[in-house]
């Protein structure tokens, strides 16, 4: 029976009844944590590199796509630096659809064919951005 002072039970023997109480047992988590996920450090060329292509027009989703990071974490970078009034927010719902799919055909065109520039300006090997 369970009261709202937690599990209680009622009890009757020779010297007469009574009400027994006995605490839940704590379940410790028996499955190990996923091993499978790895937390990939950000770099600082990483962010610049992030904000570089938003100037440029790229949009969340082709940035997050090209660099193998997730959208969320690619919105943080962009929002952090949009309070930091270093970028200032670009709204595309304006285009007409058309254009719009126009434009991110090219767009995504041209992350392919310089995103192995990127990859190498990001890890250091050069010296200034595609």
């Amino acid at each position: 029976m369970r009261s709202r002072w937690g599990n209680v039970k009622i009890v009757q023997d020779k010297f007469g009844t009574y009400v027994r109480g006995w605490r839940r047992k704590k379940y410790t988590r028996t499955l190990p944590y996923p091993l499978h996920i790895v937390r990939v450090p950000v770099m600082q060329r990483e962010k610049a590199a992030i904000i570089k292509l938003r100037k440029l027009g790229y949009p969340i989703n082709m940035i997050s796509q090209g660099l193998g990071r997730s959208r969320s974490y690619v919105h943080r970078i962009l929002r952090a630096a949009i309070m930091r009034l270093s970028l200032r927010p670009i709204d595309m719902r304006k285009l007409p659809s058309a254009t719009r799919l126009r434009c991110s055909t090219i767009r995504w065109n041209m992350l392919q064919r310089f995103l192995p520039s990127w990859e190498k300006w990001i890890l250091g090997e050069g010296e200034k951005p595609p």
